[in-house]
């Protein structure tokens, strides 16, 4: 069995966004300095909070947007969805000329210089949960609808403090990793839609019914790929649960086409990791594991994910690994418990 830890760690730093990630930093304080300064927002208690792949520490390279969930602590029945949206537009674009677009559920300011963008989603309470606006689509107005952002981050928190590599080490957490290399996987696998956090609640439902207890990378994206490739077929008329909603179900912009597809090419990419992962020679393994990974993806280079082993070729055979006396190295180790 060739689990390969030594690359599979290699190809989640490869997957970080880094740079982005910095300039999402700098354009998420940016705008909530302009929400917090404008008067009437201050009125309904505006409390900017980051959301998203980024917030949950899953996002991938490139980082393209960034979201921030802008809480109106003290907005009532009363407030109308699109009035507040325009206003937010506005705000935004005299701070941000020629930048910002009011889109039907969220305002978008975009940074040139960092090419990313963030999108201003606007909330106010609904219980112990919220509210955002979103288009009907019969008449085109907006409603509010309800959501809990916030508490997908919780779960994330939680579940990787619940699956680890190592039993005695807190910080060897393993779901978030996962999480990483399946969006990593769509990105390879998949045609647009539907869309990465539609495949985090996948994975996050297939760690809660399998519990998984794995001693690898390799061995537990094996089980949560094959998990979302057998239950994908389930939502092409309606989504998963929502996690954070019990109530309610995943919305998605694919259509039921667009899911049969992703299905069957999940299939396809569960079907490659178990072949790599059952596989004797670490180089025919490795060879699968980077067709699995594919490429980095709107970076100015398309680079592999996973990295071959030294000691292997582009084919998969393996190169002269005779260990010459006096030699100062000698041939890789199984990196069985990397």
């Amino acid at each position: 069995m060739a689990t390969l830890s030594t690359q599979f760690g290699k190809a989640l730093s490869a997957v970080e966004p880094d740079e982005d990630a910095t300039h999402a930093q700098d354009a998420h304080v940016q705008v909530p300095e302009v929400l917090e300064g404008d008067e009437r927002l201050r009125g309904l208690g505006v409390d900017p909070l980051l959301i998203g792949s980024y917030k949950r520490h899953v996002s991938i390279k490139r980082v393209k947007d960034v979201d921030v969930f802008a809480r109106l602590t003290k907005a009532d029945g009363s407030l109308r969805p699109g009035a507040i949206l325009d206003h937010v537009a506005e705000i935004l674009d005299a701070a941000f000329p020629g930048n910002v677009k009011r889109q039907h559920r969220s305002v978008k300011v975009d940074f040139p210089d960092y090419d990313l963008s963030v999108d201003v989603v606007i909330a106010r309470p609904c219980g112990d949960h919220w509210e955002i606006p979103q288009r009907i689509e019969e008449d085109g107005r907006a409603r509010w609808v309800e959501t809990n952002p916030t508490r997908m981050a919780e779960l994330t928190t939680e579940a990787n403090k619940s699956f680890l590599l190592c039993d005695d080490d807190e910080d060897s957490g393993v779901y978030v990793p996962i999480v990483k290399l399946v969006r990593q996987v769509r990105r390879t696998w998949v045609d647009d839609q539907p869309g990465g956090y539609y495949f985090e609640v996948l994975t996050y439902h297939a760690f809660q019914v399998l519990q998984p207890d794995e001693q690898t990378v390799a061995a537990y994206l094996t089980c949560i790929l094959r998990s979302i490739a057998d239950t994908l077929p389930d939502y092409v008329d309606e989504g998963p649960v929502d996690p954070t909603l019990p109530n309610k179900t995943i919305k998605t912009k694919a259509t039921a086409e667009q899911i049969e597809a992703a299905a069957d090419q999940m299939a396809k990419a569960a079907d490659l990791a178990e072949e790599a992962l059952g596989e004797e020679d670490r180089c025919v393994a490795a060879v699968k594991w980077r067709q699995l990974l594919g490429t980095t993806q709107n970076t100015a280079i398309a680079e592999d994910v996973f990295p071959l082993p030294d000691y292997c070729n582009l084919d998969g055979t393996t190169k002269n690994r005779s260990v010459i006396k006096g030699a100062p190295a000698v041939p890789a180790g199984q990196d069985r418990y990397a």
